[in-house]
């Protein structure tokens, strides 16, 4: 399936539907930074002592102030970098190894360029928090995580050494800086390595239009609970892991490294001081971190919510019909593609109008951008066959997929018993001759360097069950390196249903125009394809079905008591079996009392009937 780079669909919808999403998100996520502004502002000013509430104060310049540093500086560049991989957010494209994704990722700018993203947004964001406590716009704020300025600055303990001293760096403030580095560091590779920007696309009924204040309650209402329970849990997470390192690693670079070598006069220095653990400066941590990634969560939940919505090309166009084709095609940009196949979804399942439309859409004077398929002039032989090919795209992959691991397993095993001959054969002209054989030797070096030879040689030795090397060395290998060398059967089929949206809609979308094609279709269009509809579906749960049942393991899955369960491994599958079957079912129910023109072959026709009778 090519497309052009930039389709038709994706510029109408870049430059009408999502323009006006877009600004809604932007006026939304504005709206939630300044609204929880204010509400922390006004939940300090209920810790304030008489005297500093009674000082004058602009609340609102501190509140523009506040909005500059944590929307404009800290929220705007995480935004914009969610919005520039919008059309990698759709398609889970997965190497067979980690190693090698790895190695693919070393080259692209994102690897560097989204974590220097959020540490730059972490350090904005948390200097807003810390200005909103502490002393700060010439007032004097002390709250229950601020602690009194001759604690902050100099320990009672300490208090004869600081005497003389001016503050010179002071501690608290370079922890909190250095959590807020990590914490940025943290989420941005964790952002990249577990692609955290991919966009889930649930399968509902349709949203019909609200106004924005009951949207925005009704998203609430849907989604307080996780996102409350995530934000908390993934801020505790990190702060108490910052701090267990920070009592290992900072206190002996500032304590007890300078009493070892020279610098031991600057254990006097107050401003190195490192105490083992300050409960002021461990709260102000955890809630800094809760308070960053609040935002992070709230930007990417409200992004997730608007960008994924259902868009309709009627309307808006002069021919609606040929502008959803295109998107369909539009293979070269997944997420306008994703959009376009969650339109054809709706129209089948709740826009009779649409669907009336498209029966109707035939013997067209202008035909469909189609170059795949000689341009077609039915609007339903070209939205069937786009469907068609998505579905039996799945099963022959599912089948490639198969047969590829077996080539793999018997080439690895032939290289791997060729160089055993060879070894055997220069072994035995050494004894005879007393001399080496250069051509076999070349012959087995040349076979060493190959990357199949030494996958079965890891094999032999590190196997966790049937490796030479001892139980303990075995273990050690197989935790450490072969989650990174392994080709694991979870990425190869999580690569394999990389377009499993896509997938969905199409076999749903193509089951529904089907089955009410009965009633609706007047002019007969769909009738001499529905015996098509049913071979493609009952192909595709055959593959699939082979797939589930005997998985292409890697030979470090075979044996192995440790290796992933079928559950974990087989989700992506058994989604798509169950919507196969949903289908056969739909379309046989449909069609019981017409299956006498429905012509399949004798293993189909087998295949069906146990359907039928295992849902009986």
């Amino acid at each position: 399936m090519n497309s052009k780079d930039n389709s038709a669909y994706g510029f109408a919808c870049g430059s009408t539907e999502l323009m006006k999403i877009q600004k809604t998100y932007l006026i939304v996520t504005a709206g939630f930074t300044c609204v929880t502004l204010v509400i922390f502002q006004i939940g300090i000013s209920l810790f304030q002592n008489a005297d500093s509430c009674s000082r004058k104060h602009n609340l609102i310049y501190d509140t523009i102030h506040a909005f500059i540093k944590l929307y404009v500086i800290g929220l705007l560049s995480v935004m914009a970098i969610r919005k520039a991989l919008i059309q990698d957010s759709v398609r889970r494209n997965t190497t067979p190894s980690l190693l090698e994704e790895l190695n693919q990722l070393i080259f692209k700018k994102r690897a560097y360029l989204i974590p220097l993203i959020y540490i730059v947004s972490a350090m904005s964001i948390g200097s807003t928090f810390y200005d909103l406590i502490s002393e700060s716009y010439k007032r004097n704020r002390k709250i229950i995580l601020s602690p009194e300025d001759h604690e902050f600055w100099c320990p009672s303990y300490k208090k004869e050494s600081c005497k003389s001293l001016n503050p010179m760096i002071n501690e608290h403030y370079m922890i909190a800086n250095v959590h807020n580095f990590i914490l940025g560091l943290w989420f941005g590779v964790d952002f990249v390595l577990r692609k955290r920007y991919m966009l889930s696309f649930h399968i509902v009924e349709p949203r019909y239009l609200q106004t924005l204040h009951k949207e925005l309650l009704t998203i609430w209402n849907r989604k307080k609970h996780g996102f409350i329970w995530e934000t908390v849990v993934r801020a505790l997470n990190f702060s108490i892991v910052f701090w267990i390192i920070k009592l290992i690693f900072w206190n002996f670079f500032f304590e007890w490294f300078p009493n070892i070598f020279i610098f031991q006069n600057t254990t006097n220095h107050y401003w190195l001081r490192a105490p083992w653990f300050d409960v002021q400066l461990f709260n102000r941590t955890i809630f800094c971190s809760i308070f960053i990634i609040m935002y992070w969560s709230a930007i990417n939940l409200l992004f997730e919510h608007f960008f994924t919505r259902i868009l309709s090309t009627i309307g808006v166009f002069m021919d609606p019909h040929a502008m959803l084709i295109d998107g369909l095609h539009a293979y070269n940009q997944p997420y306008y593609q994703q959009i376009a196949f969650l339109e054809l979804w709706h129209i089948s399942n709740f826009d009779p109008n649409r669907r009336s439309a498209m029966y109707a859409d035939f013997n067209r004077k202008l035909p469909f951008n189609c170059e795949p398929h000689n341009n077609p002039t039915s609007a339903w032989a070209e939205i069937s066959r786009i469907c068609i090919d998505f579905i039996l795209g799945l099963a022959q992959s599912a089948q490639d997929e198969i047969e590829g691991q077996q080539q793999r397993k018997i080439e690895m095993r032939r290289k791997h018993e060729q160089f055993k001959k060879l070894q055997a054969s220069k072994q035995k002209i050494k004894v005879v001759k007393r001399q080496k054989n250069l051509e076999v030797k070349m012959t087995a070096e040349t076979i060493t360097k190959d990357r199949e030879y030494w996958d079965m040689k890891l094999l032999e030795w590190f196997h966790p069950t049937g490796g030479y090397y001892p139980f303990f060395l075995r273990k050690i290998y197989y935790l450490v390196s072969v989650p990174l060398l392994k080709r694991s059967v979870e990425r190869r089929t999580r690569n394999l249903f990389k377009d499993l949206y896509v997938t969905i809609y199409a076999i749903q979308a193509l089951t529904a125009l089907t089955v009410k094609s009965l009633h609706e279709d007047k002019h007969g269009i769909v009738q001499n394809d529905i015996s098509n509809v049913f071979e493609v579906i009952l192909d595709c749960l055959l593959s699939l079905e082979k797939y589930a049942q005997e998985p292409p393991l890697d030979d470090w899955d075979i044996g192995n008591p440790y290796a992933l369960t079928s559950s974990k491994v087989l989700a992506d599958p058994m989604i798509v079996v169950n919507v196969l079957k949903d289908s056969l079912f739909d379309l046989t129910e449909t069609f019981m009392p017409h299956m006498n023109y429905v012509r399949l072959t004798s293993h189909h026709y087998e295949r069906l009937d146990k359907l039928i009778h295992e849902r009986i």
